[in-house]
């Protein structure tokens, strides 16, 4: 089956397992921002529970902006706080040392436009695991995709409610000794906790529950 996404700064869990088990992947790139979603914030787990990294937007004087026109607002220091955020909460998980410049580097990536921002951690963290995936770009825009052809998540998958499309594997979380697991945080999660071990706990077989 194809799926459909919106763009995620650093996407969570459910995200990657959505295109891992994909045979083709459409990047939603016509559609209007959306505020309060994953396309410009991403959940991690800190020493106090989640915490939310948001990058900061420049307010459009319009109501509605393409995805591809939204901008970063760069006057705000937030990749040094994301950095601290991100440092406080992995700097003792076990692959803290071995991904730490690479997920910095990232950040720190300039780029004025969300979408180019958000769309090169993605294709650097593929890059890392040597995946290569079929991803594509839409041309247009539309409001409903064939359910038995693709599995659209744009709108499903967002920090407001708990979505289930794909079972996750449990894995020791840098505050397990704190907190309960706490599922679909961001990659970088996964990524700090379970290093090399990390796609294929996201590659594990599970049955898809239910479309965008």
């Amino acid at each position: 089956m194809d799926s459909v996404v919106s763009i995620a700064y650093f996407p969570p869990v459910q995200f990657f397992k959505t295109i891992l088990f994909s045979q083709n992947i459409y990047i939603e790139a016509n559609e209007n921002y959306l505020r309060q979603t994953y396309r410009n914030r991403c959940n991690i787990l800190s020493c106090n529970g989640v915490l939310h990294l948001i990058i900061p937007i420049i307010k459009s004087e319009s109501i509605k902006q393409n995805i591809l026109d939204v901008k970063i607002d760069n006057s705000v220091k937030w990749q040094n706080l994301h950095i601290k955020s991100i440092i406080s909460a992995y700097r003792k998980s076990p692959y803290f040392q071995y991904y730490s410049d690479i997920i910095f580097n990232l950040i720190n990536f300039n780029s004025k436009y969300l979408f180019e921002y958000n769309y090169n951690i993605l294709q650097q963290i593929l890059k890392i695991y040597s995946i290569n995936l079929n991803i594509s770009l839409t041309n247009s825009f539309l409001k409903k995709y064939e359910e038995n052809k693709y599995l659209d998540i744009r709108y499903s998958l967002t920090p407001k409610k708990e979505l289930k499309l794909f079972n996750e594997s449990k894995y020791i979380q840098t505050f397990s000794d704190r907190f309960s697991f706490v599922p679909n945080l961001s990659i970088l999660d996964l990524i700090f906790n379970t290093g090399t071990d990390c796609i294929t706990l996201l590659k594990t077989k599970t049955t898809s529950i239910t479309g965008g």
